[in-house]
């Protein structure tokens, strides 16, 4: 078996996921050193150690990464690939060759699945912690952004943390977490609405960054959604009562209600 970093159309979700039953997936949070751009449509990976491109750990037998190899028909070297947790993996990684350098565009922080995602018309914001509560939409007078709520989503093999860390106690975040299981508020919003989004999280000063993942929507159905996870995790620290009290708020209209007894356990824990 072996190690495979992928970036860009082969992650879950993407147009050609062609490995989606043939491999493992590890990790779907982690990341490596490189710029990435956009190459005509096709994902292009360039050398530059101050940059970060993120992605995705599987794990694949030799023959379906020989096969791979020969349907892409890029040239394959290796990798150190860095996940959230300060693991660090050698890979394989499969990278395009571009002709020339005048067609590039940069995708903006790193994420193909994340510039694609916002090209969609529909978009959906998992929100799991105070973004649950609207008070704050309605104090940044952006609340018409937030009227649609579709609902509770699940995000299956994460975990809800408090390993944020800031000068105004811990804040909410969520960690790949195998067997765990993060419930939020879904919220169908406009293309408007991301800019405010990126603000509040700290996305632009590196707080935070943007990712999508998969969630099952009311009754069970998958859909794609945008949000926010810590860019370095600390160890967990206890928020505010005041922050705490904007997730729970949030949550209780809507979470189950054995998950939001979980979320208030566990809240108290770190308080006492």
């Amino acid at each position: 078996m072996h190690l495979l970093f992928i970036y860009g159309d082969l992650r879950i979700g993407e147009k050609a996921e062609v490995l989606k039953k043939e491999s493992t997936s590890i990790d779907e949070q982690v990341w490596i050193r490189g710029k990435l751009f956009d190459w005509s449509g096709t994902p292009y990976l360039a050398e530059d150690p101050e940059a970060l491109t993120y992605g995705e750990l599987v794990e694949i037998n030799d023959e379906k990464l020989t096969d791979l190899g020969n349907q892409l028909k890029c040239f394959r070297s290796t990798v150190s690939v860095l996940s959230s947790t300060n693991e660090q993996y050698e890979a394989f990684i499969y990278k395009e060759k571009a002709d020339t350098e005048d067609k590039l565009e940069e995708v903006p922080f790193g994420d193909w699945k994340v510039y694609r995602y916002l090209k969609n018309e529909t978009l959906y914001y998992f929100a799991y912690g105070s973004c649950m509560d609207d008070n704050r939409f309605k104090m940044a007078n952006v609340d018409q952004y937030f009227t649609s709520i579709a609902g509770k989503g699940v995000v299956e093999n994460y975990g809800f943390r408090f390993t944020r860390s800031s000068e105004d106690g811990g804040k909410a975040d969520i960690i790949v977490s195998q067997m765990e299981k993060v419930e939020g508020v879904v919220y169908k919003v406009p293309l408007e609405a991301i800019d405010y989004l990126y603000r509040r999280e700290g996305v632009y000063s590196k707080r935070y960054r943007p990712t999508v993942i998969t969630l099952a929507l009311n009754y069970g159905v998958e859909v794609e959604g945008l949000t926010f996870v810590s860019v370095e995790k600390d160890k967990e620290t206890k928020p505010t009562e005041r922050y705490a009290n904007e997730i729970l708020r949030g949550a209780a209209d809507i979470l189950s209600p054995s998950y939001v007894a979980r979320i208030r356990s566990h809240i108290n824990h770190l308080l006492n």
